[in-house]
């Protein structure tokens, strides 16, 4: 009598695959391939693939593969009963390692397994097992903390040298790309971004008929007594074009009217948002503040048009230029109006002089008593 050796059907299992722009050994390829010698080996079958491609670790936003993962898991929706993972890093590198736990719990108590394919641990639920897996979570976290640290230093000295960190510039300012040897590329478009690590991207005046137009909308407002929706209807009627052809609008005009690119200076590190946080706003000491081209408007019109926003010329409170003044004077050795003007940090001397009364009065304030020539 013949007997047929009886196999074990295949585990059905799915795959969750991610990767943020990190190196090429965690490419969704490489995941996949690695995941799929992991299943031969213990008899499971992949059904079906989630995935992430160039997501960030530190948040389930806008993570729509492990979104609809989790979903289908809790929903009843799953036909596997096994979700394979290269790591403890690729489910998630969230600053908070309870979020990583959480969402492996759910699986686990819908019927579905959690299983990380390139450790060195059975994820079965043991001691070992849990505190390896603890440690690999914190050990993730504090990678991500450590990256956007580095990255954070990194942009800020950037700014300082003078280059843009990104986000958008207003009307009358471009972009122009510079190669990693500080030579001048090529003006970047709408919507265009360095293409090399090298590359380095500086702002710069517009056109001259753009120049020319924004004098005239600072005019309008500082001296016409228009409203920001009043130019921008003003100007959509006589057919002047916004940037790249897009037509004016009241939030147009107030970045324009608010911007210190309008007097030279570029300000970076007004907010901040690590780890994936809710952004934030910085205090005034902490912003980065630099001349960066010519002024397109005197510093005279720019604050004037401050005050009629309704805000401070530089939005700093008496003792933060007060502050500021003193570290002008303890570099400098000597304050004057043209000094004052030239530094990146200080208010102007206009300002300085509006709030506290005279020159002579600025100067007392900080302890400075002028050379008799």
């Amino acid at each position: 009598m013949a007997f047929e050796l009886q196999t074990a059907p295949p585990i059905r299992a799915a795959q969750y695959i991610r990767m943020s722009t990190e190196h090429q050994r965690y490419s969704l390829e490489n995941q996949a391939m690695a995941i799929t010698e992991y299943a031969e080996r213990r008899g499971y079958t992949i059904v079906q693939t989630y995935e992430d491609a160039g997501k960030s670790s530190l948040s389930i936003r806008g993570r729509d593969g492990l979104k609809q993962l989790l979903a289908d898991v809790m929903t009843g929706q799953k036909t596997f009963s096994a979700i394979l993972v290269l790591d403890v890093s690729r489910w998630g590198r969230f600053p908070d390692t309870d979020q990583s736990a959480h969402y492996e719990f759910l699986c686990r108590d819908a019927g579905v397994a959690v299983e990380y394919c390139g450790e060195h641990f059975e994820n079965d639920g043991s001691m070992v097992s849990a505190i390896l897996k603890n440690m690999k979570r914190v050990m993730a976290s504090e990678y991500s903390r450590e990256l956007s640290a580095k990255v954070s230093r990194a942009h800020l000295q950037q700014a300082r040298l003078g280059f843009s960190q990104g986000g958008p510039v207003p009307y009358g300012v471009r972009r122009l790309l510079l190669d990693k040897d500080g030579e001048p590329r090529y003006l970047l478009g709408s919507g265009e971004q360095k293409g090399l690590a090298g590359d380095r991207v500086l702002l710069v005046p517009g056109p001259p008929n753009e120049i020319e137009l924004v004098r005239r909308i600072f005019n309008m407002f500082v001296a016409e007594g228009q409203s920001m929706a009043g130019i921008s209807v003003r100007l959509n009627k006589e057919g002047v074009p916004s940037t790249y052809g897009d037509v004016w609008t009241t939030g147009r005009v107030a970045s324009l009217l608010k911007s210190e690119l309008m007097i030279g200076y570029y300000v970076y590190n007004r907010t901040s948002h690590s780890m994936g946080s809710q952004s934030k706003p910085n205090t005034p000491d902490k912003w980065v503040r630099i001349g960066v081209m010519e002024p397109i408007v005197t510093v005279q019109i720019f604050e004037r048009a401050q005050l009629a926003r309704g805000k401070r010329g530089y939005t700093y409170t008496k003792l933060e230029m007060l502050k500021n003044l003193k570290r002008l004077l303890k570099e400098k050795k000597r304050l004057s109006l043209t000094v004052i003007n030239a530094c990146p940090y200080t208010a102007s001397g206009q300002c300085y002089v509006r709030l506290f009364g005279s020159l002579k009065a600025v100067y007392a304030a900080v302890g400075y008593v002028p050379d008799r020539r």
